[in-house]
């Protein structure tokens, strides 16, 4: 039985025990059974990632895990709030950088409900406009936190001038069909390019 713990099936099984916590698969399978969507457990077990990182610092961080995920991952937060934090972090001895890449998305989380317990989501594997739109705002925010870390350490090596900078990403989409070119917000509002529907 040892063995097999030594051997993670994904890796929802290696950040478990990286970060040992117990019992992950039974809490994970019972919340589901209760309603939790999987978006819900992958929020889930991601704090609980946060939770035994933040037991790791050289001293005590102001805040639980449930408030520092919310400004990690909050859409309504600011960036400068967000960089601020991760600098808190990393100075306690934390580096949120590794943590965040091993947090877990819903489909990580479907993939092993499926794969490695053998159980049925019973949903499809759909998304809507909302879920689509709460991913970009994430994969922007993640990217513009990663961005705004690396010119700090840029500055603090010397290598670049010591002004305060705040990164702020714009996503387009091109259609392919007529050559427009679109803010992902509008894209997502209007339903695509309007172009198959415009008047000949």
């Amino acid at each position: 039985m040892k063995s097999e713990e030594a051997q993670p099936c994904c890796k929802i099984a290696r950040v478990a025990d990286d970060y040992n916590i117990s019992e992950i698969d039974a809490k994970l399978i019972k919340r589901r059974e209760q309603g939790d969507s999987l978006r819900d457990l992958a929020t889930y077990l991601n704090k609980q990632i946060l939770s035994e990182s933040l037991n790791t610092g050289t001293r005590e961080v102001v805040g639980d895990a449930d408030s520092i995920y919310k400004v990690l991952r909050g859409n309504d937060v600011s960036r400068s709030r967000q960089v601020e934090l991760r600098s808190k972090l990393d100075r306690n001895g934390i580096d949120i950088e590794a943590v965040e890449r091993d947090f877990v998305s819903h489909q990580t989380v479907r993939n092993h409900l499926h794969d490695c317990k053998a159980i049925d989501t019973g949903r499809k594997s759909t998304v809507d406009v909302d879920d689509a739109q709460k991913t970009i705002e994430w994969a922007q925010a993640r990217s513009e936190g990663v961005i705004e870390q690396t010119l700090k350490r840029l500055r603090n090596a010397g290598n670049v001038a010591d002004t305060p900078t705040e990164v702020t990403l714009s996503v387009r989409v091109g259609c392919s069909a007529c050559g427009r070119t679109h803010r992902i917000e509008d894209y997502l509002e209007q339903g695509g390019c309007n172009c198959q529907t415009d008047p000949k």
